[in-house]
């Protein structure tokens, strides 16, 4: 009889869930791998670098649209945003607009699995989260914006429980005041932390991308806020507890729109009429005329603007409702595509930072780092983004059935 029971507590070990861990998420918006990867741009980021050294690390792919909103809603969903739903290709403007409401997102998210699991949810400044099943939640909201900078009353307005912004101000006196920035963000990160004690909390920084909409992608104010992004860093590590699991995530990489491809001026010039959209950085046609054509200009090199054609199985993969396209074509780098019907086929740009790009372009990928005393320090070269949320489900002890790509925890967990 001893010997049963031994056998069948030995079985029960060896078949075990395997232990879950806290866990805290830090998004910082348009962080371009190449901030981290280049050495020519000299960005300090001691914080950082400690956590890629010490933990995994990883470039991304992203999804199309690959800019903020649907990336963020597809590192937690593990979906696409055609699935998702969160297919606004740029930012909400208008106060009501659906996509602030966590109800925009058609499929389960992680701090719904983990809420359902019951464990203790957070989240600060992720966008989609407004109403969301979270405890404590200091949403992205504005009722107006001045550019990119987003009023604190909005964000405060929204967040849940009523009375969270004040509890984060007895904490950080300096915490209300007139605009949204890293800062906020970080007060209520380690207010969270250190009071509130959330076995999962999600973090969102945003100074970065809109500092390179404003510049251009990687420019040097780019780099000092990623350094003082970087000390922000630290300052939340300081307060997460031990053996919690850190997450570093970016949603897509940065180019910059130098140059502009007018392909329907290009057709024009040719002589060549017929179907021809512009989605998800791609230049695209139902008329195989028109890809005779273009495939035509694309062999004039550089100069044309058109770098590749990407393979419709990998468009049709991403994005089904391109589907209905014969062929699609890419643009050289920073270059976007335009439906302008005047100008010059190929003229300048804007020269300002630019995303929403093909995610799958050459030196346009995001980052992944995973640290933690669970972690083991490996580079795991180039994942899709999609894998993100299942490793962070699997992190949690939780399950995002709607997420079908491979989790990423056997290769990294020691």
């Amino acid at each position: 009889m001893l010997r049963f029971l031994l056998a069948v507590l030995a079985a029960q070990c060896l078949f075990a869930a395997p232990p879950t861990h806290k866990l805290v998420v830090i998004s910082i918006g348009g962080l371009d791998a190449r901030f981290l990867n280049e050495p020519v741009l000299k960005v300090k980021a001691p914080n950082i670098r400690k956590l890629m050294k010490e933990g995994a690390s990883a470039t991304v792919v992203g999804v199309a649209p690959s800019t903020s909103w649907p990336s963020q809603a597809s590192l937690v969903t593990g979906v696409s945003p055609w699935q998702n739903g969160i297919t606004v290709p740029d930012l909400p403007a208008k106060p009501g607009d659906r996509f602030f409401s966590s109800s925009a997102i058609r499929t389960e998210t992680l701090w719904d699995a983990a809420s359902a699991a019951g464990l203790k949810t957070a989240s600060v400044y992720w966008p989609s989260t407004a109403g969301a099943r979270i405890a404590f939640d200091l949403p992205v909201y504005w009722e107006t914006r001045r550019n990119n900078a987003v009023p604190m009353e909005g964000v405060i307005g929204k967040a849940t429980p009523p009375g969270i912004a004040d509890r984060v101000t007895k904490m950080f006196p300096a915490f209300q005041k007139e605009l949204w920035d890293d800062t906020s963000s970080t007060d209520a990160a380690v207010y969270l932390l250190s009071t509130e004690q959330p076995d999962v909390l999600f973090v969102h920084f945003a100074d970065i991308e809109a500092e390179q909409h404003d510049t251009t992608a990687l420019s040097i104010y780019a780099r000092e806020i990623l350094e003082n992004d970087d000390d922000l860093i630290g300052q939340i590590l300081k307060s997460v507890p031990q053996g919690t699991v850190v997450a570093l995530v970016s949603g897509h990489g940065f180019e910059n729109s130098n140059r502009v491809v007018r392909p329907r001026v290009l057709l024009r010039e040719a002589g060549v009429k017929g179907n021809l959209e512009i989605a998800d950085g791609l230049i695209g046609t139902t008329n195989p005329a028109v890809a005779a054509a273009l495939r035509k200009i694309s062999e004039q090199g550089a100069k044309s603007g058109i770098a590749r054609e990407v393979k419709m199985t990998e468009v049709k993969a991403r994005v089904p409702a391109l589907g209905r396209w014969v062929a699609a074509f890419d643009t050289v780098p920073n270059s976007v595509a335009s439906n302008e019907d005047r100008g010059a086929g190929v003229g300048s740009g804007p020269h300002a930072g630019t995303d929403g790009l093909w995610p799958t372009r050459p030196n346009y990928r995001s980052i992944l780092i995973l640290n933690g005393p669970s972690v083991k320090p490996v580079k795991l070269g180039e994942i899709d983004l999609l894998q993100i949320a299942p490793t962070l489900a699997e992190i949690l002890g939780v399950k995002l059935p709607a997420a079908k790509s491979q989790s990423l925890w056997k290769a990294v967990s020691r």
